[in-house]
């Protein structure tokens, strides 16, 4: 018995109706992904038009970003370090390579990137952790005095307490 390649054995639709369907689609916008915290799609789409010579200047830096946050720091490690190399570098960049090398576990390389930052909250933060990390008392006050009564910085500050909440009864033993 021979098959015909012209109509598929199941579904019923011609091979045809496939390529009118995906002319209708339309590439999807960075900003719409990275609002999605579509990651994975932002950095396709960005390596895309890396590939097709279609990059905008700070392709890398939203390209370190979407691994950051995908949990891929080697990558975005790559991604910032090939940033700061550039001519024209955007400030910026020290700030997120010093988070990624927090991340990975590179204390020292982070506060000597996070010193190249510029002064904003997110540097504050990052430094607070690492003097906290660093037994350095004159840094840490000096950091947390920075700190301000938003979100992050008491999350931040909470997190580097020494607050023990006392055991239940049943543990007293």
């Amino acid at each position: 018995m021979m098959l015909s390649r012209a109509k598929p054995a199941v579904g019923g639709e011609s091979p045809h109706t496939d390529k009118r369907k995906k002319k209708g689609r339309k590439i999807p916008k960075l900003e719409d992904l990275l609002s999605q915290r579509d990651f994975t799609g932002a950095i396709t789409l960005l390596e895309f038009k890396r590939h097709v010579g279609e990059q905008e200047d700070d392709t890398n830096l939203w390209i370190g970003y979407c691994a950051f946050h995908l949990g891929d720091y080697k990558r975005a490690l790559e991604e910032y370090e090939n940033a700061t190399k550039e001519e024209n570098c955007n400030p910026e960049v020290w700030v997120n390579l010093a988070c990624t090398y927090f991340f990975l576990g590179m204390y020292k390389q982070a506060e000597a990137a996070g010193f190249k930052a510029p002064k904003s909250r997110l540097q504050n933060r990052l430094l607070f952790h690492l003097a906290h990390k660093f037994n350095d008392e004159k840094k840490l006050m000096n950091f947390h005095q920075n700190l301000q009564d938003i979100k992050e910085d008491q999350l931040s500050l909470a997190s580097n307490s020494e607050i023990h909440l006392p055991l239940p009864p049943e543990c007293w033993d």
